[in-house]
């Protein structure tokens, strides 16, 4: 394999890195939907992301090593062989996918889309040759109009959190940018350009009632089409600056937001970032327009830091410190302090704001997130449980009912024999008809045996209030169903309950 082969597969695979740290994304949204079941659950997309940039740092260094190896091969090959490579690379970069480029051809603006939807795997490729593909349209800008419809669909209540839906809304967003990319090169008619303005205005409405903030491709999106088809300034700006706080975390904002030709709004979009708690993303803009004298990034990371902490605070009082509302707090300002971090870095601010502050406040809280795992690792099954339904009291276990003692039915038996089940409250006096032999005294009754076999004082163990004297009938022979019945304790003609009866309830 020659180093120019070499060199277009390596360069093709880290173009690819990008699509697949998309799906990757995809997957860990998903993932990250069910962790309200999972306690331990504390990773944050930023800290894969982080893993996968410092991965394609490392790609692209090297890459560049051998992008140098190959300057050299170059230098030594004749001009002419040279010239021969770049035009054979010229050509053959826009024929991998012929298809697109006849739906293109035929105005098919909903078959482009799905080709695209449908063949997501090969993106990169995709992305390079959909600007050549909508030049040979007869009218690319009504064929990417075409291309929008259904982007609120009829089951878009979820938003960008159904799959499905949000591949559309990111196809129809490729879709927006390449026309952009291409619009020097195409003119727009004032009917597509009117059509393009009601949509805009419909979709304006919808952002505003689902919000930004919880589905960023909408107004992302809207903006997008605004650029693409010129019509910023049908738009309030005030309307154009809230929609830009919404998206401003999105890799593609700063270029987005430049595209509108707001730049001597930048300040007001500033300004707007920080009161909104967006300080990193307001550094971000500030670089981006060389605003650093008038807003100095130092005092803003430290805005955010403090924020972070305040944040965190609260994120454990709502969720009554149980073990999920303590992790979920802790990774929030891990990512939130790690961010600071590397902006310092990236902006070279070590000189301005030490790191060593931040560097502690890593550590501790890495340890309380270790010593956490820990202690879920060991606790037992109902320990966590507990944990996880915000510490709350355990209900105490129920006492299981046990019957009273039943009496064969058989046959009708003497009083006395019925009795004799009955001892600690039976006398064997005889003045009400009873007729038995002396009782021995229940063991968990004090005191002295009253006139009719009651103890005089039975206060039992348990703690209840002393029984009432009871009057039992006459009759010489009672049927055993009697003592069957369920006892009820203090009513009146009834016996009080023995140690083990169903007064306690289950």
């Amino acid at each position: 394999m020659t180093t120019t082969t070499t060199i277009k597969s390596i360069l093709s695979a880290i173009e690819s890195v990008d699509a697949k740290k998309e799906n990757l994304r995809k997957a860990f949204e998903d993932l990250q939907s069910h962790s309200s079941s999972l306690a331990s659950f504390t990773l944050q997309w930023k800290d894969l992301e982080d893993h996968f940039d410092s991965i394609k740092k490392s790609i692209e260094v090297r890459f560049k090593e051998l992008e140098s190896i190959q300057l050299k091969e170059v230098k030594e090959e004749p001009k002419e062989v040279v010239t021969m490579k770049i035009e054979s690379n010229s050509t053959n970069s826009s024929n991998l996918h012929p298809a697109m480029k006849s739906l293109c051809s035929k105005m098919d603006g909903m078959g482009l889309r799905s080709y695209i939807l449908n063949n997501r795997k090969e993106l990169d490729s995709i992305k390079s040759e959909i600007g050549f593909a909508l030049q040979s349209a007869s009218d690319p800008a009504k064929l990417v109009l075409d291309s929008m419809k259904g982007f609120y669909g009829l089951n878009s209540n979820k938003g960008d959190k159904d799959g499905e839906i949000a591949s559309l809304r990111r196809t129809c967003l490729l879709l927006l940018e390449q026309l952009f990319a291409i619009s020097s090169k195409i003119s727009i008619s004032k009917a597509i350009k009117e059509k393009a303005q009601k949509l805009a205005v419909e979709w304006k409405g919808k952002v505003s009632k689902t919000g930004g903030e919880n589905n960023p491709l909408e107004p992302l999106a809207l903006l997008q089409l605004l650029a693409a088809y010129g019509l910023v300034s049908s738009f309030n700006v005030d309307e154009l600056l809230d929609l830009a706080v919404s998206i401003a975390r999105r890799k593609q904002a700063v270029d987005l937001v430049r595209s509108l030709g707001i730049a001597e709004k930048i300040p007001d979009l500033i300004q707007k970032l920080t009161s909104n708690g967006k300080q990193l993303e307001a550094v971000k803009f500030v670089y981006a327009f060389e605003l650093v004298d008038k807003f100095p990034p130092v005092p803003l990371l430290k805005d955010y830091f403090k924020q972070s902490k305040k944040v965190a605070q609260d994120i454990r009082n709502k969720g009554n410190h149980s073990i999920q509302s303590l992790n979920e707090a802790t990774a929030k300002e891990l990512a939130a302090v790690r961010a600071i971090i590397k902006c310092i870095e990236e902006h070279k601010l070590e000189s301005e704001y030490p790191r060593g502050i931040l560097d502690k406040r890593v550590e501790q809280l890495e340890k309380q997130k270790a010593d956490r795992k820990r202690t879920a690792t060991s606790s037992t099954p109902a320990d966590k449980r507990q944990q996880q339904s915000g510490n709350k009291r355990p209900r105490p276990e129920a006492t299981r009912i046990v019957s009273a003692p039943s009496v064969p039915q058989t046959h009708m038996q003497p009083v006395s024999s019925v009795l004799d089940r009955f001892p600690p409250y039976i006398s064997s006096s005889t003045q009400y008809g009873l007729v038995g032999t002396t009782p021995t005294v229940d063991p968990y009754m004090t005191g002295a045996v009253g006139p009719y076999g009651l103890v005089a004082n039975p206060v039992r163990s348990y703690g209840f209030s002393p029984p009432r004297s009871h009057l039992y009938s006459s009759e010489s022979h009672l049927t055993a169903g009697l003592y069957d019945r369920p006892m009820n304790y203090g009513a009146h003609g009834m016996l009080p309950p023995p140690h083990h009866s169903s007064f306690y309830p289950q």
